[in-house]
């Protein structure tokens, strides 16, 4: 068994584009980001990996503190993604996610949640996933 997830992208002109996740879901404007010669005020390629870290780890801690639960009150996270040249190549290096958490529970309770979290966040676990291009040329 299986999920899948798709979207749609269109460049827009200029360094930007606009990536549509489909299913009644808001689209999402990307640009290049401001670093490497884009645009300002856009969300970029980066910024969507390092949330999506960010997005994934909240998401899978409520889940299981709702299983476990606990009473959540507040969370709140920031996550830093670093890139540096590895290689020759930009890569991410290291992402930290620093979760603020306030619940009706001890903190060993919501530190198990968190230990659980890091073993079961699908995207923590699949930053190493093969990815595959299928370019299709249409000669103009």
């Amino acid at each position: 068994m299986g999920f899948d997830y798709q979207n749609e992208l269109e460049w827009s002109g200029e360094l930007k584009g606009v990536l549509s996740p489909g299913n009644g879901k808001d689209d999402i404007k990307v640009a290049v980001p401001p670093e490497f010669g884009g645009h300002e005020g856009f969300v970029s390629p980066e910024d969507m990996f390092v949330g999506s870290m960010n997005a994934c780890f909240m998401t899978t801690f409520l889940v299981f503190a709702k299983k476990t639960g606990i009473d959540l009150v507040s969370y709140k996270s920031n996550a830093v993604g670093h890139l540096e040249k590895v290689g020759g190549k930009n890569v991410f290096t290291k992402i930290v996610v620093r979760p603020q958490i306030k619940a009706n529970a001890s903190r060993d309770e919501i530190m198990a949640v968190v230990d659980h979290v890091k073993e079961y966040s699908i995207v923590l676990n699949s930053i190493r996933t093969d990815v595959e291009i299928e370019a299709t040329i249409v000669k103009e």
